[in-house]
């Protein structure tokens, strides 16, 4: 009897274990699935966020390219009028060419190098200078006509070391400026016309260089310009 008993009992449960094994195997497909389901959601998140940072870069891009244009456009502004005042100021120091029909002599192309006339002579000194300081200061001043401003700011510099007594020291100053200005040295350039104005307030070139320096120091508070970034 006791032997009977289990052997019953299995019979019993025999026939309820495919069942059982059909429940389970259906609830871990539906874990599955359900597991599934949300992995795809993530990646859809995912993917969405790519996609709107995406469109964020790409109007940040066009944003820089705008901004970057009106900032060449100003510069181009401010270029012109610098070259135009700058001309003017060479032509009345120089001789230069004739005034037109307007009485005001043609502007210099823009984009073009600031230069004194190339058949100017060279300028006048305010008084007698030293001597050899003389043929220093011209050699200087030939290469700034020429339109070589590296070699024009260091012969300029290089005459204010070793003649600082000079009566030519206020000019060299002022051209010194106008070489760091031209190359976009404008930081150096507003500390040469500064100088002459502080220095020397009844000179010529008192005047001229006080106008060089507001737009040394105009330049100066312009932001610059930022590189585009690589395009992927």
């Amino acid at each position: 009897m006791r032997i009977l008993l289990p052997a019953l009992m299995i019979a019993l449960m025999l026939p309820a274990l495919p069942a059982m094994a059909q429940r389970a195997s259906l609830a871990e497909r539906v874990d599955a699935l359900e597991a599934h389901a949300a992995d795809n959601s993530d990646k859809l998140e995912t993917l969405n966020q790519i996609n709107a940072l995406k469109e964020e870069v790409r109007n940040l891009r066009g944003q820089v390219e705008e901004l970057q244009q009106q900032l060449n456009q100003q510069k181009e502004s401010a270029r012109n009028q610098y070259l135009d005042v700058d001309g003017r100021l060479n032509r009345l120091e120089g001789g230069g060419k004739p005034a037109d029909g307007n009485g005001q002599g043609a502007a210099p192309a823009a984009g073009q190098p600031v230069q004194p006339e190339a058949n100017a002579p060279a300028e006048a000194p305010p008084a007698a200078s030293n001597g050899n300081d003389r043929a220093d200061y011209d050699a200087a001043f030939k290469a700034l006509k020429a339109g070589d401003y590296v070699k024009s700011s260091r012969g300029f510099k290089a005459f204010i070391d070793r003649w600082p007594k000079s009566a030519l020291i206020p000019n060299a100053r002022y051209w010194l400026g106008e070489s760091y200005y031209a190359t976009g040295n404008y930081e150096m350039a507003a500390a040469q016309f500064k100088q002459v104005v502080d220095t020397y307030p009844t000179h010529p070139k008192a005047s001229d260089a006080a106008l060089k320096l507001r737009m040394s120091q105009q330049a100066l508070k312009q932001p610059k310009p930022q590189k585009k970034p690589a395009a992927r």
